[in-house]
């Protein structure tokens, strides 16, 4: 039986493996007690899951991202070496203690020219021999996994370029679509598109709410036993527009509003509870005693 190892595979894992552990210590500089809860590794591509209460804010990605890439820049000797374990620990070595040890141990250390620790942990994977070997590093993605377990996934030469590339064309088609003639102008614009999309609709907003309280007020009605006023309105209306507006201008009546969808907001005076209200017309509801409102098709056929 004979092995064979893909060489490009390979290279690729190695590229991806040594800069998780550079990742790693980044980490530990940002949060002092972080301990690693899991790991992936594939061809130029890792997931990372570390201990942390909350994600990394844009400032430090950005650190994280460009320490890494000057330790890349700088090609730092990667040195693989078998000690002891208590040895090990010694030196600072990052050690799993979920995984089982035995009494001699790998130890994978990154460090400077003037022989300074950027990196140290126990570890049994395959790893490139300086530095530079890893090419670039980038950050495509973080996200929280559970209450204490946050995780990022970055990408390494040449996935970074492939990265690049697909960003260049997001920015392109941007810049297109907003009708400017470079990337430089595309905050300004984009700070102008927003203002302008704000602003019209706080004018529509203000529209609808005009045109609510037009219909409420002079809309054709009828009433039904102790319902003072019965509404059938558009169905394309803000909903919760409409309960706003009716909870001021029918303060002290029992209204009922309702569309053909199904969908009603009743309406009660202080001194009467809504809830007990709804129970004796026979239909489905959520709110306070106030005001209840939900949707039942029986609300269809009981006021006309």
């Amino acid at each position: 039986m004979k092995l064979v190892v893909e060489q490009c595979q390979r290279y690729a894992k190695m590229r991806a493996h040594t800069a998780t552990h550079l990742l790693h210590s980044e980490l530990a500089k940002i949060f002092k007690t972080t301990k690693q809860a899991g790991s992936l590794v594939d061809e130029d591509y890792l997931r990372f899951d570390f201990n942390a209460d909350r994600l990394l804010s844009p400032e430090e990605i950005h650190d994280i991202e460009k320490n890494i890439n000057q330790i890349i820049y700088d090609a730092y000797v990667v040195e693989v070496k078998e000690t002891s374990y208590d040895d090990a620990i010694k030196l600072w070595a990052k050690a799993f203690f979920e995984d089982k040890y035995g009494d001699v141990v790998r130890v994978v250390r990154v460090f400077t020219h003037d022989n300074e620790i950027v990196s140290i942990e126990l570890c049994g994977w395959t790893h490139v021999l300086n530095t530079k070997d890893i090419g670039c590093f980038a950050i495509i993605w973080q996200e929280a996994v559970a209450s204490w377990v946050k995780r990022i996934t970055a990408v390494v030469w040449p996935k970074v370029g492939l990265r690049i590339h697909e960003i260049q064309g997001i920015l392109d088609v941007t810049v297109e679509k907003l009708w400017i003639k470079t990337y430089t102008q595309l905050a300004d614009k984009l700070d102008k598109t927003l203002k302008e999309y704000d602003d019209m609709k706080a004018n529509l907003e203000s529209l609808e709410t005009n045109m609510i309280k037009q219909i409420l007020t002079w809309s054709d009605f009828s009433s039904w036993k102790d319902l003072d006023k019965i509404f059938l309105i558009p169905s394309a209306l803000n909903f919760k527009n409409i309960a706003f507006q009716a909870k001021i201008i029918f303060e002290h009546q029992n209204v009922l509003i309702y569309t053909a969808e199904w969908w009603f907001i009743l309406l009660t005076k202080k001194w009467i509870s809504a809830k007990e209200f709804a129970a004796k017309l026979g239909i489905k509801w959520w709110g306070t005693d106030l005001m209840v409102q939900g949707r039942d098709e029986s609300v269809l056929w009981l006021f006309k």
